[in-house]
């Protein structure tokens, strides 16, 4: 597990969250073309990436 710097989707129909593991499951879904570095304007952390730190 390695934090990485955060990320969150850009497409509109995913959830508003950011990720900030590398390894996180909902985090590695998203697709390399939606990956936008960046928390994301109102945004809330990913409770994946939180049970992980």
């Amino acid at each position: 597990m390695t934090k990485v710097t955060p990320y969150h989707s850009s497409n509109p129909t995913d959830p508003d969250v950011y990720h900030w593991h590398d390894n996180c499951p909902a985090g590695s879904q998203i697709p390399a073309r939606n990956k936008v570095s960046g928390k994301g304007y109102g945004n809330r952390p990913c409770r994946l990436c939180e049970r992980m730190d």
